[in-house]
């Protein structure tokens, strides 16, 4: 259990390096309130592969959300746009999207849909971990884990984030690969041109380092969970 979830319920301050903005504290002594245990909430870590330093964020959701809410909860959280397709791998299966197409292509796993599997059908261990890919262009590659299951009296009527580290990549920059090339253009003093190029198609300044906990929730907030 995180330590805000143990400090919220001894009713103790949270530590430095977990503090909330106050409506979030809010949210989370509102999940907590209550002795009958009626909702299973996960706590899950979202990070992109291939990525250094990394990148990730970590979430609350109920565990009876579909992958495709689960898909729009990590568009929120990172900071995607949301303007490609995407896939969760498991175990078992690959989970997406339907298209007409997939009737002719052979699979190695069985196809299921995202907007009718729950995450509960194939996450329901602690340290459990899927894959979600998005943009299969830039191949952008998500390790998902499910870090730890709360039961609480109170549904979440939306995702809440609890933490993260760094910006999100600009979509079509090329995957993590084309991404990697791009910091360390950026951090070399000789290729200032190419810099100012970027930022002319980027359409503004870039910080890598840069995470704002409260927008994420503020994009977060439009995800609701019936």
């Amino acid at each position: 259990m995180t330590a805000a979830w143990e400090a919220l319920k001894k009713g103790t301050n949270l530590s430095d390096d977990e503090t909330l903005p106050t409506s979030l504290r809010h949210e989370m002594e509102q999940v907590l309130k209550g002795e009958k245990q009626t909702e299973t909430i996960y706590q899950l870590k979202i990070e992109l592969c291939d990525i250094h330093p990394p990148i990730w964020r970590r979430v609350l959701v109920p565990s009876t959300i579909s992958f495709h809410q689960l898909h729009l909860v990590i568009q929120q959280a990172m900071g995607w746009l949301n303007d490609h397709l995407y896939e969760f791998e498991t175990k078992d299966a690959i989970v997406d999207i339907p298209h007409p197409d997939d009737a002719f292509i052979p699979f190695q796993k069985r196809k299921l849909d995202a907007q009718r599997t729950l995450a509960k059908e194939h996450l329901h261990k602690e340290k459990q971990k899927i894959i979600y890919t998005y943009d299969f262009g830039d191949d952008w590659k998500h390790t998902i884990t499910l870090e730890k299951i709360e039961k609480t009296a109170e549904p979440l009527t939306h995702p809440i984030c609890l933490k993260g580290k760094r910006a999100c990549p600009p979509e079509d920059i090329g995957g993590s690969w084309g991404y990697q090339e791009t910091l360390a253009m950026l951090q070399d003093d000789t290729r200032k041109e190419e810099s100012e190029e970027f930022f002319d198609w980027y359409g503004g300044t870039f910080d890598p380092e840069y995470f704002d906990l409260e927008e994420a929730n503020k994009r977060l907030s439009i995800v609701v969970f019936v």
